[in-house]
C-alpha cells in the first residue's frame, strides 16, 4: 500500500498474481479530512512535533483541552507534542483529539 498525493493505491494481496503480472490495483480517493486526520495520527508517533498549521480542522477542541489538562499533550506556537506519559497511552490520546 501506498499514498501518493491525494490517492492511496493497493494491489491485490496474492504473491503468485502480483508476481505473474496479473494483478489489480486499487486506488481510493483520500479527501482533505481523511489526509488531516491520518497525518495527526501518524505525526504523534514521531519523536519530533507535530506542526499542525492547517490540521486545526481535524483537531476536536474539547479532546485538546482534556489531553493538555491530564497532562498528556503540550502545545507550542504550532505544533503539537505528546507527553512521555502520553505517549504510552498514544492511542487513546489520539482517539481523544481527533473526537
Amino acid at each position: 500500500m501506498s499514498t501518493i498525493a491525494t490517492e492511496r493505491r493497493r494491489n491485490t494481496p496474492r504473491l503468485a498474481r502480483f508476481l505473474a503480472g496479473d494483478y489489480e490495483r486499487e486506488i481510493e480517493e483520500l479527501d482533505d479530512d481523511t489526509r488531516a486526520r491520518e497525518r495527526v495520527m501518524l505525526g504523534l508517533r514521531l519523536d519530533d512535533p507535530l506542526p499542525i498549521a492547517g490540521l486545526e480542522h481535524a483537531l476536536d477542541p474539547a479532546g485538546l483541552a482534556r489531553v493538555e489538562q491530564l497532562g498528556l499533550a503540550e502545545r507550542g506556537d504550532d505544533t503539537l507534542t505528546l507527553t512521555q506519559r502520553g505517549r504510552y497511552l498514544g492511542g487513546a490520546v489520539t482517539a481523544a483529539l481527533l473526537g
